[in-house]
């Protein structure tokens, strides 16, 4: 397939690839979609397994049905008591589970996506059936992605934590200190990281590299197009928001029409709602991808026609009379 027409803005070419191919965003959608739809039955699986461990006496039953606040949290606290172990192992099983599945899906659909980029975009690169998969190293790499996602959600939940803690304890120079720095600096260092793992694989496609490689190299794409890789990042997360703020007035839509019709069809349009959004969200995603890969070739096509090649004199015959450069033969 020829490569799709280029132009001198790489924003416009990530949604030109999109159009010229639509499976792109129908393979995008499918390993997202497929590993949502599993977490989510994990997810309600290990809920239960948690639940059928907890044992609840007759009492226990008899005070329930009373349906008295008191005696309910007595009788709640009664049935959960011991369990908290049980339930960060269940926990923990499950988040280990998720990750490792997480980055087989995300290898295998940014593998494919990325491979048919490089193929559109680069003029002179292989054919798409050429390229290769590099499924080690993107693995490493959505292994990497997932542990300081996972590492950056951790440093938040306890500066939250020790926020509040301090301001129980009347301490408000600290608890502003882990809810403004603490906070700030998890979530600075979390999207900046993640960001830049997410980035890599299409340097060990593109170049063939390494895990390690990719990442150097990613930090050298971004160096030397740091204002056009800001522009384009930029731009796009202006119209993630204005798609976020726009889906939420139509998710909000549906419940003036509560009193109208069933609450089941009001959660229907709802989820509806929610479902376009994600739909919208990973086409801007990948549509930012694209201009990423799309940058990246005119990088190299801008590197190649500014060094120019070395200029070839053509020998002098002996005897021939030798002119100044100011003059012309007749």
């Amino acid at each position: 397939m020829f490569p799709p027409p280029r132009s001198h803005s790489a924003f416009a070419e990530g949604f030109a690839a999109l159009w010229r191919d639509p499976a792109l965003l129908a393979a995008e959608l499918t390993w997202r979609w497929c590993f949502g739809l599993s977490a989510w039955v994990l997810a309600i699986l290990s809920a239960r397994v948690f639940l059928d461990s907890l044992k609840v006496s007759p009492a226990d039953q008899f005070l329930l049905r009373t349906l008295q606040p008191i005696l309910l949290n007595q009788t709640v606290h009664h049935i959960f008591r011991g369990s908290l172990l049980r339930l960060l192992w269940i926990q923990a099983i499950l988040v280990l589970g998720l990750t490792l599945l997480w980055a087989l899906a995300a290898t295998a659909g940014r593998a494919a996506t990325l491979r048919r980029f490089v193929a559109m975009f680069g003029e002179e690169q292989e054919e798409a059936d050429e390229l290769t998969w590099r499924f080690r190293p993107v693995f490493a790499l959505n292994l990497l992605r997932a542990a300081w996602s996972l590492a950056a959600l951790g440093a938040v939940i306890a500066s939250l934590s020790l926020g509040i803690s301090f301001v129980h304890q009347e301490r408000p120079a600290r608890a502003a200190f882990f809810f403004v720095f603490g906070l700030a600096l998890a979530c600075a260092f979390g999207f900046v990281l993640n960001w830049f793992f997410g980035l890599a694989p299409l340097f060990c496609i593109r170049e063939r590299h390494g895990a390690s490689e990719a990442i150097h190299r990613t930090v050298d794409f971004c160096l030397d197009r740091g204002t056009r890789v800001l522009g384009i990042s930029l731009g796009f997360l202006l119209l993630r928001i204005v798609w976020a703020a726009t889906m939420f007035l139509f998710f909000l839509w549906p419940l003036n029409l509560s009193e109208k019709i069933a609450p089941g069809w009001v959660m229907l349009m709802m989820l509806f709602v929610a479902l376009v959004y994600f739909a919208g969200a990973d086409l801007l995603y990948l549509a930012r991808l694209g201009a990423y890969a799309s940058l990246a070739e005119q990088r190299d096509d801008d590197v190649a026609t500014e060094v120019p090649g070395p200029s070839v004199i053509p020998p002098v015959e002996p005897g021939s009379p030798v002119l100044p450069a100011h003059l012309e033969p007749a």
